[in-house]
C-alpha cells in the first residue's frame, strides 16, 4: 500500500552504513516521519530531484505572476476614472 504525505521541512538528517536517515515535519506536528533511503539510490535520484524541484518552483512562480497581473487587471476594471471612483454594481 503506498503512502502520500506531505513534507514541509526537514529537521533532521544522518546516515548510518548504505542509508540515509531523514527526519521530516509537516503542516502538523502529527505528520511528521522517519525515511530511510538507500544511500546509492538516493545518488541516483539526486539529478532528477533538482531537476523537478527547480521545475517546481518555476511553475509557482509563474503562477504567482499570473495571480497577480489578472488582479491588476480586477483592479484596474473596478476603478475607472481619474478620481478613482469605483464603477456602481452591475455596470
Amino acid at each position: 500500500m503506498k503512502k502520500e504525505a506531505f513534507i514541509l521541512r526537514t529537521i533532521s538528517l544522518h546516515s548510518s552504513p548504505g542509508v540515509v536517515h531523514i527526519e521530516t515535519v509537516g503542516y502538523d506536528e502529527s505528520e511528521g516521519m522517519i525515511i530511510e533511503f538507500d544511500a546509492k539510490a538516493l545518488i541516483e535520484d539526486i539529478p532528477s530531484l533538482y531537476t523537478m524541484a527547480k521545475q517546481a518552483i518555476k511553475q509557482d512562480l509563474e503562477h504567482e505572476t499570473k495571480k497577480y497581473v489578472k488582479f491588476k487587471q480586477l483592479l484596474s476594471e473596478d476603478w475607472k476614472g481619474k478620481r478613482g471612483k469605483a464603477k456602481k454594481p452591475g455596470e
